[in-house]
């Protein structure tokens, strides 16, 4: 079954005809019990819309469109104004109590908002009078909403969304204000491209194919000419990027990762995995196969029709070649750099210097695949548990690379996620040809399974420790 049609099997399984939304998929949330069919996701039930519009299926997706729209917030001088609740039985904010992605997602507005103004783009035709101005009035209140300051500079995909949500909607309304903040928006973006040479949400499985997404909004769909001349100067260096990155025995882009989920392609729906399938990869080495509503991160295979539509500016800049010689790749941030090796049998990424807070349980300073002699894959990755500060990995030969860690108030750890089970006993730890190394004096660990694959959290009473991961036999 190919990804849309498993797409199309999952949302009629879980569109409630009776609330007329999609509920919640098992799989968002593996292994914790929320009683999934008992919510209703408001993004998930909007992009369903999308593909019923696609499929001619207008009177669910209007009732749909309706639904998420009713769920909305009001303006109002809060944070949450205009943004929309992750799920219909999410209880209001708490007022002056509230907490930003515990009680409202303000990046909502970012990401319904520009679902629903391709449901226009697309399917305006299809949609009632009614319809049509009801999203007008949504959109507005998405933007209307956002903070100026909310966005930080580097937080690359609802920055993208944001700038172009601004001049569309202000274009639309012929609302001249609207459109120059967004321009400023576009300004700021594609400065501090040219000042990095990419973007700040570097390499990462999920949200190169969010900014892509906002990106190819840019190029296809641009409220002014500059969208599209941005468009045209980002997308080809983002795409190299890619393009050098990615590891077809691997069916991923090597590390290091600013953001993942996991290193295993086939464990969990990627924004990336479906961008590849775009660009004819086979979606069983790319994304896991079969996919039902039990898969991990299967609400992003909902994004498979949205990036179809924009896929004609995007797919011209991917060009997914055999690793047949070696490739390198090094990008330079303020104060970090990231590395990137690639051979046929091995692909291996390390990042030092970094030192930030967002997202860090996302963050894979180190990762590296390898095939053995059989041909089978293997994975590997250091994460950051909560009680280390930072992670720095210096190559110090060939295949051979020294993990620092520093901790917080006597206490330092790592995470060392793959693919496989890893032992905690015994040294060195080892998994196919990847092999960790390094004095553990009174550590502790505990394992536990994750979207990520397995993990070993290993924890010291030190205020820094030091490790070392080989990657064995012939590259």
């Amino acid at each position: 079954m190919s990804p849309l049609d498993a797409l199309r099997a999952i949302h009629d399984e879980l569109c409630d005809a009776g609330r007329g939304m999609d509920r919640y998929a098992p799989g968002v949330v593996p292994g914790i019990d929320i009683a999934p069919f008992d919510l209703h996701s408001v993004r998930e039930t909007a992009l369903g819309a999308f593909l019923d519009l696609e499929d001619g299926n207008v009177e669910r997706a209007v009732i749909a469109i309706g639904n998420v729209l009713a769920l909305q917030y009001p303006d109002s001088d809060w944070p949450w104004s205009g943004t929309f609740p992750v799920t219909a039985e999410q209880p209001d904010p708490p007022g002056a109590e509230a907490v930003e992605w515990v009680h409202y997602d303000p990046n909502w507005r970012q990401f319904v908002g520009c679902i629903l103004a391709m449901c226009v783009i697309h399917h305006g035709g299809s949609l009632p009078a009614s319809a049509l101005v009801d999203i007008d009035v949504a959109l507005l209140r998405c933007v209307r909403g956002e903070p100026e300051a909310r966005i930080a500079p580097w937080y690359t995909n609802p920055n993208l969304m944001h700038a172009w949500l601004l001049a569309h909607v202000g274009a639309r309304r012929n609302d001249d204000a609207l459109v120059a903040a967004g321009e400023r928006r576009r300004d700021s973006i594609i400065e501090r491209f040219e000042h990095h040479g990419d973007i700040d949400e570097y390499n990462s499985p999920t949200y190169d194919g969010i900014d892509l997404w906002a990106l190819g909004l840019w190029s296809m769909h641009p409220p002014t000419t500059r969208f599209a001349e941005s468009a045209a100067a980002m997308l080809p260096r983002v795409g190299a990027r890619i393009s050098t990155l990615y590891h077809p025995s691997f069916g991923t882009t090597c590390g290091p990762y600013i953001r993942a989920y996991g290193l295993d392609p086939t464990r969990y729906v990627s924004l990336s995995g479906l961008l590849f399938s775009l660009c004819a990869e086979p979606a069983d080495v790319v994304l896991p196969s079969p996919i039902d509503a039990d898969t991990v991160h299967v609400h992003d295979l909902y994004f498979l029709p949205v990036l179809q539509q924009v896929a004609d500016a995007l797919t011209p800049h991917l060009h997914l070649a055999p690793v047949s010689t070696g490739r390198r790749h090094e990008q330079h941030f303020s104060g970090s750099v990231a590395a990137s090796l690639l051979r046929p049998g091995v692909a291996v990424g390390w990042e030092h210097g970094r030192r930030h807070e967002a997202s860090l349980d996302q963050y894979v300073p180190f990762s590296a695949h390898a095939l053995d002699a059989s041909g089978t894959a293997t994975a590997c990755g250091v994460m950051v548990p909560p009680e280390t500060a930072w992670i720095d990995v210096e190559r110090i030969g060939d295949l051979d690379f020294l993990v620092r860690a520093g901790g917080r108030g006597g206490s330092v750890g790592l995470r060392v996620v793959s693919s496989e089970p890893l032992p905690d006993d015994g040294q060195p730890m080892r998994l196919g040809r990847i092999a960790i190394t390094g004095d553990r004096p009174t550590a502790s660990s505990e394992r536990s399974s994750t979207p990520a694959g397995h993990e070993l959290h290993l924890s010291w009473p030190l205020d820094q420790i030091e490790m070392r991961v080989t990657v064995a036999g012939p590259a």
